[in-house]
């Protein structure tokens, strides 16, 4: 099986990505979905649901939450070969933030590129189809620290998430506030450890006022 798409030339399907702090290169899961279309009768993959029970409801989500907050997405993926042998192998990927840190509250969009992410190294294990790409992210991994708030100090579970200290300190620095001390006094009271509640309402408001001054702004004109 492994050598199935192991010698299959990929390089010109790699793309890259980065952000100043790292860069990574990959390749897309329509790609790896389509060779594996082409080489077996079969493909199909199923995405992992747990179930959440609070006192309210009971849902089921995408992915797997750990103890310290941050999520796993695990994936199946199924094929026959065109002998008739049928396969499975499973794979699981940490959803991480744009930051490449293991995300303690994933959207939507997170956990889509997870999922995605997770086939493609799926079918790469499977066949051998860019396996280059995975070479040495092991040890890449080991200088993985973990995420801590921008004053330094690491996030307490129920007070403000790392998510949340940075939208605060983007929303502080808006050109808007220039003449303002909203910036330094937002900056303070972040450093204070406030809730995860608290720090919600208070991007909330930050937001408005942008809008409002941005009205006022307008209306000058």
């Amino acid at each position: 099986m492994y050598d199935t798409l192991r010698n299959e030339p990929y390089k010109k399907y790699v793309e890259s990505k980065g952000n100043g702090n790292f860069t990574a290169e990959y390749i897309s899961w329509a790609v790896m979905h389509d060779k594996l279309k082409q080489y077996f009768n079969y493909v199909k993959y199923k995405v992992h649901e747990y179930t959440i029970t609070t006192e309210k409801s009971c849902y089921t989500i995408p992915y797997m939450m750990l103890p310290d907050g941050s999520a796993v997405v695990k994936v199946t993926l199924s094929f026959e070969t065109r002998d008739g042998d049928e396969h499975e192998h499973q794979e699981c990927l940490a959803i991480r933030d744009f930051r490449m840190q293991a995300s303690k509250t994933p959207d939507s969009a997170q956990v889509e590129n997870t999922i995605r992410r997770c086939i493609a190294k799926a079918g790469s294990m499977v066949t051998g189809f860019g396996i280059e790409l995975w070479f040495n992210e092991d040890i890449r991994d080991l200088d993985y620290r973990q995420p801590k708030l921008l004053s330094g100090d690491l996030p307490i579970k129920g007070h403000i998430t790392i998510e949340q200290n940075v939208k605060l300190d983007e929303l502080r620095r808006h050109p808007l506030f220039k003449d303002s001390d909203t910036a330094e006094r937002t900056k303070f009271w972040m450093n204070t450890n406030p809730t995860e509640e608290d720090s919600s309402k208070a991007i909330i408001k930050l937001k408005e006022k942008i809008a409002e001054l941005k009205k006022q702004s307008k209306e000058k004109k």
